[in-house]
């Protein structure tokens, strides 16, 4: 017998890394005896190929002709079918028969002779076990790869011209045992590589994958060898509790993150999710052991539309629990750009999916890789009855590293909800050794929860899980000195987490993401379009309160183009042409639609109707037809306008002077040089002037990220800082309504800038329409306004709400926030005088001490090449204010009227007007956010919120006739939540009182009285589910 060798440890380990190597030494080791190739497949390709989502009875009945290996695939986002014929003799033959597949690493979806999807193939997944008595199977080969086609680099815009080859397509038969030896070793090896190695643990891992190669070697790889071998991988892997006495608990949950439309456009997306949920489910059936978390609601839709087998097996696993629906929004959004109503309604529709096809309701939104997060998220989440939040995406902060892991989050409102970030910083882990440690080691709660989660799964069509994770998995929760593996669910988790809640930080406001700040302002148009779609539904649910012939179906669907496209990764902006292409196709049709609902209300009614949806009554300049007149908008009507007398000495006046050139009326007046630069802006009563120096001066910046074009821009552009001067001025209108001024502004190389600077009769703002003709690549384009004050801190409006930011860089957390973002307005002021800045589409924005700086547009060419190239109007004005008081300013209600003009309809029709529905609100401390048609169709939902961040009492709000109830009720309309108001009645005016606390959002739910001959009852359309399901949390 010989005696033991003493063992080099570096050689002993590659040893072992040699003998289960892919590349080196297969013709002697284990790599290279697990498989055995059986027969080149007989392949034959349809004739009918497209880019479109065909339908599989449409490929069946087409002509097939014979390829084999070296059939080239093309165009890019095409997609063809090949039909891959089995013999009966050979699946009869090899009980472990195996197809082997490649084309180039192009994703390709394996499916049975019914068209129904069996499992998808990708770069991360090259073969497939066939199923018993399988027959033919027919392969969906889609012209992508994994993450696009990238030209000389992933999110490089893709290669047109991208062919894909087919390079294996054979039947092999796999030796289990050997396989299981093969990963026994290979778990083994990732012990060694990823534990301390000074540790009992690490050795034994050691010792024993070289006992296990002595074993083969000196039985020569005979059956016995290997069952010898397997022996010693199990007395390894057989401890009762592989925690080994750690208290730490890794839940461990699989996942396939799959972006809506990213290198690829949507279209693509829906196979991905055909491919990727069919392989998950499909481990499932092999009778795997886990949970899969699936969110992104309109995944779903497209998968119940496109592939209703796969959908049926889908909903089955839900029932059993192992498949979980998460999220519950249409689909994992971007935080920092849609509006509050915008994010109410990706929960509203998203969660009602879940109910009507489920029976479930998620509490947890799953957004992992959104780009920051609203301080206004928590109150929208409770609102929504969501409590638990995950993501990972602060991991990839540049400048600071987030404290937490587990953590309260508390909004602006104060209201809290339960975080968790999974402490490997990933959710695409492989369930290996080092990802299973880095959630324990890295986690920043230590001593505060035992309990961290770790996702695992190929994401974006790699297809979740695989069957090597599930064997790893197998293996790693029974090792003496690991942490304890749990194979969880989000909800077990969370609930395991919960238990801890007491001991967990909190964390107050926002979660600002050091990192992606330019998608604040790249693809500039689509995001002026989302403002605009937004705001236009506004008006339209206002109409539809009180008109009986809208569209509720319309409404809907123009709701979910808004949602979809407020995907992260497309209104952000760091998507394909495609996907911006396909987008503005959207934005377009919800044009038609809208134009279509506002032509059929014309045709109710004759005369002229002005839609004002705020509790304030409004008077503005209105043009038409190059004729200007003033009007007056009744508060919370669909009514006639009402025109505005005449008043000596109090309209507008346009002057050229020797120094330039003045603008005024009733309110402000501004001064501009000869070439029409912004020099002095003062409220009329006073002295003071609020501009420091100039203002309106444009300014453009150097913008090369250190690699996410799209995506980024670093600090240092600011020192590249380049000055453009308007050259010219001159009076362009001059009315007692409106006077305007028009500058030029060349930008060099960079393009060009017409500027019209307009004031109307009585406002109180100064208004700008900046006309851009954009040429520049990788340049930023920026609007600055020195003010005669300064303070330390600056507010800018988002959802609902408002959050205030330091204008200084004192800590590292303040110094990364160069760049940030807000929505229609931004405020600085001093307690003594204070300026406002509204706009009508932009949303990044900077303030230093006494400046305010709203970005314009981005150049980058990656992975879009001609991202915000060409022609853009871009409207925003200044607010002078001499309280200093955002309370007092009129800011909010500024920017509310700026970003929805007063506009009259002519009606086409002869019937009257709808009776106004609405008296008032009563209240300065809140802001009307919505009023629409209830989802039961049975009442009028009326959605205010605190905009100032003060608690309000005794507000009221006044209404007629045919209101009988009104609820306080939560965004999604659960009945179940409905609190009843008390309402007092005056004639036909009935009235309801209530308060709201600091950024409150609340909703009232008014129930109008039953047409004649009905009775009232409850409803049941948006708070359960169909009688025959049985209602459940996910």
């Amino acid at each position: 017998m010989n005696e033991p060798v003493l063992k080099h440890r570096r050689a002993t380990f590659e040893r072992i890394e040699k003998f289960i190597s892919d590349l080196y030494f297969t013709d002697v080791n284990i790599r290279g005896r697990i498989d055995s190739k059986i027969l080149d497949c007989s392949l034959y390709r349809s004739t009918c190929s497209t880019s479109q989502i065909a339908k599989f009875e449409e490929i069946k009945v087409a002509s097939f002709k014979e390829i084999g290996v070296g059939e080239k695939f093309f165009p890019l986002w095409s997609q063809h079918w090949v039909k891959v014929s089995v013999p009966k003799s050979i699946q009869s033959s090899y009980p472990n028969l195996y197809l082997s597949w490649d084309v180039d690493g192009a994703e390709s979806l394996v499916c049975d002779v019914n068209g129904s999807p069996i499992q998808g193939l990708s770069c991360k997944r090259r073969e497939m076990k066939l199923p018993e008595n399988s027959g033919d199977l027919f392969i969906q080969v889609s012209c992508t790869g994994l993450f696009g086609a990238g030209n000389n680099g992933m999110i490089n815009p893709p290669d047109e011209s991208k062919t894909y080859t087919l390079s294996k397509a054979h039947f092999f038969a796999r030796d289990e045992l050997k396989h299981s030896v093969f990963m026994d070793l290979s778990v083994l090896f990732d012990i060694c590589k990823s534990t301390e190695q000074e540790t009992s643990l690490n050795y034994d891992a050691l010792y024993t994958g070289n006992k296990i190669i002595n074993t083969i070697v000196t039985g020569e790889h005979s059956l016995k060898s290997y069952q010898r071998a397997k022996d010693i991988g199990c007395r390894f892997f057989s401890s009762p509790d592989g925690s080994g006495g750690i208290r730490d608990t890794v839940h461990v949950i699989g996942n396939c993150h799959i972006d809506s439309a990213w290198l690829w456009p949507w279209r693509e997306t829906v196979r991905k999710v055909a491919r990727s949920w069919s392989t998950t489910l499909r481990l499932f059936e092999d009778g795997n052991k886990f949970n899969f978390a699936g969110s992104q609601v309109v995944q779903f839709v497209w998968l119940k539309e496109h592939y209703p087998e796969c959908f049926a097996k889908l909903k089955e696993a839900v029932k059993r629990g192992q498949f979980t629906p998460v999220g519950g929004t249409w689909v994992e959004m971007d935080t920092n750009i849609p509006n509050g109503e915008s994010l109410i309604r990706q929960f509203l529709y998203g969660q009602r999916f879940y109910r009507e096809e489920f029976g479930i309701h998620s509490n947890i939104l799953w957004l992992p890789d959104t780009f920051g997060y609203s301080g206004q998220l928590p109150q929208v989440m409770r609102q929504c009855g969501v409590t638990r939040f995950l993501s990972q995406k602060l991991s990839w902060n540049l400048t600071n590293t987030f404290p937490h892991h587990s953590f309260i989050w508390q909004g602006i409102d104060r209201s809290s909800v339960i975080a968790h970030f999974p402490p490997g910083d990933t959710y695409e882990s492989d369930v290996n050794v080092k990802d299973v440690m880095k959630t324990i080691s890295n986690n920043k709660d230590k001593g505060r929860t035992h309990q961290q989660m770790l996702l695992f799964g190929h994401g974006d069509g790699g297809g979740g899980p695989t069957p090597d994770m599930m064997e790893r998995l197998d293996r790693l929760e029974k090792v003496p000195g690991l942490p304890k593996i749990h194979r969880s669910s989000p909800n077990e988790f969370f609930t395991s987490l919960e238990g801890s809640k007491e001991d967990l930080c909190k964390w107050w406001g926002e979660l600002y993401f050091e990192l992606h700040r330019g998608t604040y302002t790249t693809h500039a148009k689509l995001k002026e379009r989302n403002r605009k779609c937004e705001i236009d539904l506004m008006n339209l649910e206002m109409i539809a309160t009180t008109w009986e012939g809208s569209d509720k179906g319309k409404l809907e669907e123009m709701w979910k183009i808004v949602l979809f496209n407020q995907f992260h990764d497309i209104i952000p902006g760091s998507s394909i042409g495609q996907v911006f292409k396909d987008a503005m196709t959207d934005y377009d049709k919800f044009d038609e639609m809208y134009a279509e609902e506002i032509e059929r209300f014309r045709g109710s009614f004759s005369g002229e109707c002005i839609v004002n949806p705020f509790q304030w009554t409004r008077t503005g300049v209105l043009e038409q037809d190059g004729l200007y007149k003033m009007c007056s908008a009744t508060a919370m009507t669909v009514a006639q306008p009402i025109q505005c007398e005449k008043r000596a000495g109090s309209g507008v006046g346009v002057f050229e002077t020797k120094g330039g050139y003045k603008l005024s009326n009733s309110e402000i007046k501004a001064e501009f040089t000869h070439t029409g630069e912004l020099v002095a802006l003062q409220q009329n009563g006073e002295s003071y002037n609020y501009i420091s120096g100039c203002a309106n001066r444009f300014l453009v910046f150097d913008d090369v990220p250190l690699f996410w074009d799209a995506w980024d821009v670093m600090e240092y552009h600011v020192e590249t800082r380049q000055e453009f001067k308007p050259t010219s001025c001159k009076i362009v209108l001059d009315n007692e309504l409106r006077c305007s001024l028009e500058t030029e502004v060349p930008l060099g190389v960079h393009g060009h800038i017409t500027c019209t600077i307009s004031l109307d009769k009585d406002s109180k703002y100064l208004s700008f329409v900046s006309k851009v003709d954009w040429k520049a690549k990788h340049k930023f384009l920026k609007v600055e306004f020195p003010l005669s004050f300064s303070s330390d801190q600056a507010q800018y409006e988002i959802q609902s709400g408002l959050i205030s930011r330091p204008t200084h860089s004192n800590t590292s957390w303040d110094s990364a926030k160069f760049e940030v973002s807000g929505h229609k307005w931004v405020y600085l002021g001093d307690g003594g005088h204070g300026m406002g800045l509204v706009n009508a589409s932009k949303y990044g924005f900077s303030s230093q001490h006494n400046t305010l700086t709203m970005s314009l547009l981005r150049s980058p060419t990656a992975p879009d090449g001609t991202a915000d190239i060409g022609e853009h109007t871009i409207r925003y004005g200044l607010l002078p204010d001499r309280s200093g008081n955002l309370w007092e300013s009129g800011i909010v209600k500024a920017a509310w009227c700026f970003n929805n003009p007063l506009t009259v309809l002519h009606g086409t029709g002869t019937g009257p007007l709808p009776g106004p529905l609405f008296n008032g609100l009563d209240s300065d401390g809140a802001v009307i956010q919505s009023i629409k048609p209830s989802e039961d169709g049975r009442g009028v939902i009326v959605r205010v919120y605190e905009p100032y961040g003060t608690k309000w009492e005794h507000i009221k709000l006044s209404f007629n006739h045919p209101i009988c109830r009104v609820f306080e009720t939560n965004a999604v309309e659960n009945e179940a939540m409905r609190k009843s108001l008390p309402m007092t009645k005056e004639g036909n005016e009935r009235t309801v009182g209530f308060g709201l606390n600091a950024f409150e959002i609340k909703t009232l739910y008014l129930e109008k009285e039953p047409v004649s001959g009905q009775t009232r009852r409850p409803s049941s359309t948006v708070t359960t589910p169909s009688p025959k399901k049985k209602f459940r949390r996910a």
